[in-house]
C-alpha cells in the first residue's frame, strides 16, 4: 500500500485487486509512463486478476505464461470479466456467458441466458408456476439478446522482472 506524494504513484491492493492512480504533472496531465500494477508470481497460468488504473477497471490474463490486459466489464452489461472463467486465451463472462478473446480483445459469442437449471429448480411447484416460470425465462433470454455485446479495449503489458507493467 502507498499514498500519492508529492505527484507520485499511488498503489493500494487487497487480496485479489490493485488500485493505481499515476502521478500528474504539474500541469495536471497524466504521467503515461509505465507502471507497476502486479507481479507476475499473483496471477498463475491460467488466471485472471482485477485491477485499476487511474479509474479504469482492466483485467491481467496469464495465458501460459504470457500476460494480456483487457478492460474487465463485459462489453454486453458490464459484469466483472475477472470473476468470469479463461480456457486458454478465452475468457467467458460469469453473468450471461458472452465470451472475448483475450488476445485480439473480439467478441467470439453474445450472451446466452440459460436458465441454470431453472427446469429442475421449479421442478416441484404446481404446473401453472413451471410453465410461468419457463415463459418468463424465454423473455429474458429473447430480451437479452437484443443487447449488444461490444469488444473490449485491449492495453499494452510488458514484465520486467517478477512485476507486470502497464500503460493505459
Amino acid at each position: 500500500m502507498a499514498n500519492l506524494i508529492d505527484g507520485k504513484l499511488e498503489l493500494l491492493t487487497d487480496k485479489n485487486s490493485v488500485f493505481v492512480q499515476r502521478s500528474m504533472s504539474s500541469a495536471g496531465v497524466s504521467n503515461m509512463s509505465f507502471v507497476k500494477v502486479a507481479k507476475v508470481s499473483e496471477i498463475p497460468d491460467g488466471t485472471m486478476k482485477h485491477i485499476e488504473v487511474d479509474g479504469k477497471e482492466l483485467c491481467i490474463a496469464n495465458v501460459i505464461g504470457k500476460f494480456y490486459v483487457i478492460g474487465d466489464r463485459c462489453g454486453h452489461e458490464n459484469a466483472r470479466l475477472s470473476l468470469g472463467t479463461l480456457t486458454n486465451t478465452i475468457v467467458t463472462c460469469p453473468m450471461h456467458f458472452s465470451r472475448f478473446d483475450v488476445t485480439t480483445e473480439k467478441l467470439i459469442s453474445g450472451a446466452k441466458l440459460e436458465g441454470s437449471g431453472s427446469d429442475n429448480m421449479f421442478a416441484k411447484c404446481p404446473e401453472e408456476v413451471q410453465k410461468a416460470m419457463k415463459q418468463m425465462f424465454q423473455q429474458i433470454g429473447e430480451n437479452q439478446s437484443l443487447i449488444k455485446t461490444y469488444d473490449l479495449p485491449v492495453y499494452e503489458v510488458k514484465v520486467d522482472g517478477n512485476d507486470l507493467l502497464n500503460q493505459l
